[in-house]
């Protein structure tokens, strides 16, 4: 499933994966919030340490 998400959205603009994350947390369906996580993933893991403690600082505060 992760590799089918990243697949369609491969060679998204910004625009456009703004649009399809705005319309998937719009649907409230609970199979898009699944892709999301693989959004959230694949952005996690990017991160370097300074950048993901940085990261998980912002989450930390809208918790």
């Amino acid at each position: 499933m992760r590799e089918a998400l990243l697949m369609n959205l491969k060679g998204f603009s910004p625009a456009q994966l703004q649009e399809t994350i705005d319309e998937g947390i719009a649907s409230k369906e609970e199979t898009i919030l699944v892709g999301l996580g693989v959004l959230f993933e694949q952005y996690y893991n990017s991160l370097d340490s300074v950048s993901k403690q940085q990261f998980l600082q912002n989450l930390s505060s809208l918790l």
